[in-house]
């Protein structure tokens, strides 16, 4: 149907950040794409407010802050007065956004060519990573009406195939990673130093992020390895945290916000592994792209991204024996070969993981309708 012309696409995206602009920006410039972004307020608080990354995609604003994005009138004015011109609408498969999805659904009756798909997790969850009823039925809901459910990883997509949350014929995937060009501009790959031992915390700072336990593994790890170093990159509710344990150990060191690669990759490239014990997203992905091995525990609230790691091979998902788990990270870290193979796979997980990569298989999501 739309093989031999610009495949119209509007993006829904109530609170636009710098690392959904990057493949935004990609995504528009493949020649096969003509890309809009539906924008919400963006909030004030958002941490990559330093981050100046230019669209090169047509954006349609409308002053309706992220929370109220799925229930506004203007929202809805909004996008019956432009629906009509475009092959295929993306709405997140988001509580908060039941009512937008309703009346996107009402306005696919009368536009017939136009069809609506996703991006997003397997299933929707509760507080604390729980899957109730409600989750579950309200995800089936979607799934049932979209014309087509793009899921981050591949892993995910056949998740909710064998759990009969979608049915395989609209079932494709894309994996969800970040502006990897950004990266390269700024770093080669190279492997981590070895008169300097430093493990990288990457993210916020924050309460599912399991901020006292990376300090506690650190300080049993620095028994182990007396020249170790943590670097921890991040602010949030939890940076006292972090100032308090920097303040009595000067093996710490606290960077704060850093949001640009260029700042970034110096830190990454003395790095010997990112080390994050909560909930772990696109980190994975940052790791990946240097080259470095990725670390975090076992959890019910990770996002699909960890579904990158390969356990043993780029990275470990450990369980809560901590002392097992000092073992391995020790073992990681103070083997030059070990370290090195698992930056090899860490580098070749981060090509596969590559923007260039994302872009032509959300495209071709779209083209094979």
């Amino acid at each position: 149907m739309i093989a031999n012309k610009h495949i119209k696409v509007l993006w829904c995206s109530p609170n636009l950040n710098h690392y959904k602009i990057g493949p935004l920006n990609h995504l528009a410039s493949d020649p096969a794409i003509d890309l809009s972004v539906f924008v919400g307020e963006t909030a004030s608080e958002t941490l990559e407010q330093n981050v100046h990354v230019e669209p090169c995609f047509k954006q349609i604003k409308v002053d309706v802050p992220k929370k109220d994005f799925g229930k506004s009138k203007l929202v809805k004015s909004k996008l019956k007065s432009i629906f009509s011109e475009f092959d295929w609408i993306m709405i997140p498969v988001e509580k908060k956004n039941i009512l937008l999805f309703l009346y996107a659904l009402k306005l696919r009756k009368h536009h017939k060519n136009v069809r609506l798909f996703s991006y997003n997790h397997p299933v929707l969850k509760s507080g604390h990573g729980r899957i109730t009823p409600l989750d579950r039925w309200l995800t089936k809901f979607y799934y049932k009406r979209l014309d087509r459910v793009v899921f981050y990883t591949e892993q995910g997509c056949q998740w909710a195939i064998s759990h009969r949350y979608v049915q395989s014929s609209k079932a494709f995937w894309a994996n969800n990673t970040i502006d990897s060009s950004e990266i390269e501009k700024h770093y080669a790959f190279q492997y981590p130093p070895e008169n300097q031992i430093n493990i990288l915390y990457i993210g916020r700072l924050s309460q599912r992020k399991r901020i006292p336990d990376l300090i506690a593994y650190h300080k049993q790890l620095k028994q182990i390895i007396p020249n170790l170093r943590l670097e921890i990159v991040g602010i949030g509710p939890e940076s006292h945290l972090v100032t308090t344990a920097a303040a009595s150990d000067d093996s710490i060191l606290w960077h704060g916000e850093v949001v640009q690669e260029s700042e970034i990759a110096p830190i990454m490239k003395r790095a010997a592994l990112v080390f994050v014990p909560g909930h772990t997203g696109l980190a994975v992905n940052h790791a990946f792209a240097y080259g470095r091995p990725f670390i975090t525990l076992e959890g019910p609230s990770h996002a699909p991204e960890v579904d990158y790691i390969d356990h043993g091979n780029n990275g470990y998902i450990l369980d809560a024996d901590v002392q097992a788990n000092i073992t391995t990270i020790k073992t990681l870290l103070t083997n030059k070969n070990t370290l090195e193979r698992f930056c090899d796979s860490a580098k070749a997980k981060g090509v596969y993981l590559k923007i260039q990569n994302w872009v032509d298989q959300m495209k071709q999501n779209l083209i094979n309708a």
